[in-house]
């Protein structure tokens, strides 16, 4: 009984939404305004990177309690110590994490580039035309062949495979 009352919540708290898509009609799908293909996986930019970066280190409580102590070492009538003796350990290590994060986030930026650019063959204006992953739309249609890259969730039509088969390895997936 309280498993029917709580799917029955469910419907009613979170209704799904009815997506409707048409093939090879960029037009009529442009008007649900889908997510595009481009896939995003690095957090920073030049200009983002050391105010986002230095935010994320500092709601480290080591390197927040640190910080706390250089302010109150910058006052005289509190502290016997200078404050380079925490400026330079918290420089230190403020440095080598930036440089390792910026480090991993460029190579995020090189396989992001790297999955967008990878070609596939799209059926547009009735021919199949060679385009970029990250220009795939809703609705298009994907030819497909065999060992292939897929960046994108699509719908099958179907196979050359024989009883139409088709076989898929997962081993990229990413959410």
């Amino acid at each position: 009984m309280l498993l029917r009352i709580f799917l029955l919540l469910t419907v009613f708290l979170f209704p799904e939404t009815e997506r409707r898509v048409r093939a090879n009609d960029p037009d009529f799908n442009a008007q649900f305004k889908y997510a595009n293909n481009f896939i995003k996986t690095s957090k920073y930019s030049l200009v983002t990177f050391v105010p986002q970066n230095l935010f994320e280190q500092f709601q480290r409580l080591a390197n927040f309690y640190f910080l706390c102590l250089l302010v109150l070492q910058l006052i005289p009538q509190i502290s016997s110590l200078t404050a380079v003796t925490t400026a330079v350990p918290l420089a230190v290590v403020l440095t080598v994490t930036a440089l390792k994060d910026a480090i991993d986030d460029f190579q995020r930026h090189r396989s992001d580039s790297q999955v967008n650019n990878r070609r596939s063959q799209v059926l547009r204006e009735g021919r199949l035309m060679d385009e970029r992953w990250f220009k795939v739309q809703v609705g298009d249609i994907v030819r497909m062949e065999n060992d292939q890259f897929v960046a994108a969730d699509l719908l099958l039509l179907s196979t050359s495979e024989p009883n139409g088969l088709c076989y898929i390895e997962t081993a990229e997936l990413d959410g």
